[in-house]
């Protein structure tokens, strides 16, 4: 169910006039009663509109209604004679007053709040325990001492007194953080304590903070000569440090230091209540299964994923063997390997992770299905984005020179860039892209997501729009296993690009993908119900879309690792299976669907290997001998076209003169034959700028520098 409030898109630039709604996040409101009198419709912004139930005499009169007042209907609610739609405030009046219109009611996000932890019952010798539902900000780190778990001021083990647990001496000092959300109406501090050798003076301060640790406030004290024969409980309030950087510390006051003077600690916990997202978690589906159960799992095949960071979790540290796969991790940011071969968590946005976890995750479903496109695939974690989300051309262009140089000693095969930026120059000046192009040269296969600013077209950015790379588009399973009734995103960026070239090359699923993300993650709280409850959280973009083919690009490299990028790239694109309307026609342009849905066992099992970057020559292109452009052109009426050698390709529905609508389904297979191959991916050499109807953007013919902007294609609505 898609909720809330959209804003307008109006399609001129296809040729015709049609608003598209794209979701964004939605408010709770009382029903609806006739306004003394209708809005009126500003001339100089799109009116807003909002998600609504609308009731009628029946869901069919209930449709014509919206339809009749120009609004959209987003889904049929049956049970109640009602439908799901979005509507501005003059068509919200217009549908009121329309026959037959029983109420309108402002559509509602639906939440469920359970109690949630974090807990560290201590059973693993190590600081990096988590036996809660939810998993600690991090692990604990010691103060005053030598920061290992086994010696020293603060320990954890011995499992003489019934099992393991932390044993704090002397003047030991240790401190843990955890997200805990700022809508619980408690938050409590619990755990076990026993004391040994306690003298007169003696204590543990037990202390919180709100802001991480940066300052900290004593919330209780254990204290007492004696020693304690059984474990006894202890629970304090810190509702007064709720938030995203929550932490306790435990700081001792003890003359000596174990085995004389200590307090055991145990089952240390902090508990809330939380609201989360109805849903389970289900794994992407690109017809990969059969492959999966045959072994093919991307098995050693490096897939560098340069993000926000990484995150330590079992089902990305260890691949379907239960084998370490977690390469050296780069931070770009500040130019240092932060491990080595011995993974850490890094990322505090989630995107990273989300990514990754999409592209070789190693957990699987109760039906034995893995979350991972190839679980078998060896990480590279390169972090060059901040937590907001943004970072420099500089910065990531350091770090697919750190990918290129490792590209042998790690075995990298694919990179994944699901980030995006306007264009500043045409593809061959940018420095980012020409970065792109010199890691597609070194024989890596680069994949880059196509972006969340459609359904406009000439939306895609850099460096989706380089023409090498493969570039993805998104489109959604519509909240059903239905395949008949899936439809491209509307956020999903459009091509063609300002050098002509056809973009997206496919599409790959990327509305509200189920990957990892931790609780305490940025996103994560910005947008508390899109996740489970549990280690998973759903999301949409072109970014989802892009590690969903990063998976099968592992896939059919681990099959094929001869195959040189041009050859994966044929393979991914023959394997697309486009979207049909009802007559067997594309129901989308090949400016918005490239080859269409891609299919993993089709591009494993894939021979050709010669209909991709036809006509272009990378070294030609990046010593500046020769440049190239694509086949698209625009009429003067604004619609676009593909020509090629043969001529104008318009048999095949290519020219774009059709609205569509972002809600329709189709089913998109591969019972479509491309009469003339993919000739409209082929190129030609550069000879002077394309007409454009309404021209270059402004940015077009400027020059990036090294701090020009650059961000993850980060959060949208999902559809």
């Amino acid at each position: 169910m898609r909720t809330g409030v959209t804003q307008g898109r109006v399609l001129k630039q296809f040729g015709i006039e049609k608003v598209v709604a794209v979701a964004v996040l939605g408010i709770l409101a009382a029903c609806s009663v006739p306004p003394s009198q209708p809005s009126v419709m500003g001339m100089s912004a799109p009116e807003p509109a909002l998600s609504y139930i609308v009731e009628g005499q029946s869901t069919d009169s209930a449709a014509d209604a919206v339809k009749g007042a120009g609004g959209r209907v987003t889904s049929r609610l049956g049970v109640i004679d009602a439908v799901e739609a979005e509507l501005t405030d003059s068509q919200h009046a217009l549908v009121l007053k329309a026959a037959g219109i029983k109420q309108i009611t402002t559509n509602s996000i639906v939440m469920t709040q359970a109690a949630a932890d974090v807990l560290d019952n201590f059973e693993v010798g190590a600081f990096s325990n988590n036996n809660g539902s939810h998993r600690w900000y991090g692990d604990w780190v010691e103060q005053n001492d030598n920061a290992l778990p086994w010696s020293g001021k603060v320990t954890i083990g011995w499992s003489d007194r019934g099992g393991n647990r932390m044993i704090v001496g002397q003047d030991g000092a240790v401190y843990r953080k955890a997200a805990t959300p700022s809508s619980s109406a408690a938050v409590t501090l619990k755990f076990k304590y026993s004391r040994f050798g306690f003298e007169t003076g003696d204590y543990l301060s037990v202390q919180a903070s709100g802001n991480g640790g940066t300052t900290w406030t004593e919330v209780g004290r254990i204290s007492g000569a004696g020693t304690d024969s059984n474990f006894a409980s202890k629970s304090y309030s810190i509702t007064a440090y709720r938030g995203r950087n929550t932490a306790i510390r435990f700081v001792g006051g003890m003359n000596e230091n174990f085995p004389n003077d200590y307090i055991d600690l145990d089952d240390v916990e902090i508990a809330y209540t939380t609201n989360f997202g109805d849903g389970d978690p289900v794994p992407v589906d690109v017809n990969q299964a059969s492959l999966h159960t045959a072994g093919i799992r991307g098995n050693g095949v490096g897939v560098a994923v340069i993000d926000t960071g990484y995150w330590k979790l079992d089902s990305l540290d260890l691949d379907s063997h239960g084998t370490g796969r977690v390469a050296p991790q780069y931070d770009a940011i500040t130019s240092t390997v932060v491990s080595n071969w011995a993974p850490i968590s890094t990322d505090t946005t989630g995107h990273g992770t989300h990514v990754t976890s999409l592209i070789a995750s190693s957990r699987k479903d109760s039906k034995g299905a893995y979350f991972g496109v190839a679980p078998d695939a060896r990480i590279i974690s390169v972090k060059a984005f901040s937590e907001d989300g943004t970072s420099t051309y500089a910065t990531v262009i350091r770090a697919i020179d750190w990918v290129v140089t490792n590209k042998n000693p790690l075995g990298i095969r694919v990179l994944n860039l699901s980030l995006g930026g306007q264009a500043h120059s045409r593809y061959w000046d940018d420095p980012l892209n020409k970065a792109v192009m010199r890691a597609w040269q070194s024989g890596i296969v680069v994949v880059a997501s196509a972006g969340n600013s459609g359904p406009l077209p000439q939306t895609v950015g850099v460096p989706g729009n380089v023409p090498y790379v493969i570039t993805v588009g998104a489109m959604t399973d519509n909240y059903t296993s239905n395949k008949n009734d899936d439809y491209l995103a509307s956020f999903s960026s459009t091509g063609p690009t300002f050098e002509g070239f056809v973009k997206p090359d496919l599409v790959a699923p990327g509305g509200h993908q189920w990957g990892f993300m931790g609780t305490y993650m940025k996103i994560a709280v910005d947008h508390p119900t899109f996740i489970n409850n549990g280690d998973f959280f759903q999301m949409s973009g072109t970014s989802q879309a892009a590690a969903v083919v990063s998976g099968v690009a592992a896939l059919v490299l681990g099959q094929n690792p001869n195959l040189t990028p041009d050859q994966v790239k044929c393979r991914i694109m023959a394997s697309g299976k486009p979207a049909l309307d009802k007559d067997g026609q594309l129901a989308y342009s090949v400016l918005q669907q490239g080859t269409g849905l891609v299919d993993a066992k089709s591009a494993v099992n894939g021979t050709q290997t010669s209909c991709a970057n036809q006509g272009l020559n990378i070294a030609n292109d990046l010593n500046g001998t020769t440049h190239y452009m694509g086949n698209v052109r625009q009429k003067s009426d604004g619609t676009f076209q593909v020509t090629s050698s043969s001529g104008t390709l318009t048999d095949k529905g290519y020219t774009w003169t059709q609205g569509y609508t972002w809600t329709q389904g189709y089913t998109w297979t591969q019972g479509y034959t491309w009469t003339q191959g993919y000739t409209w991916s082929m190129a030609v050499n550069y000879t002077g700028d394309i007409s454009w109807v309404d021209g270059y953007p402004s940015q077009i013919n400027s020059s990036a520098n090294t701090a020009s902007a650059m961000s993850i294609n980060s959060w949208v609505t999902p559809e």
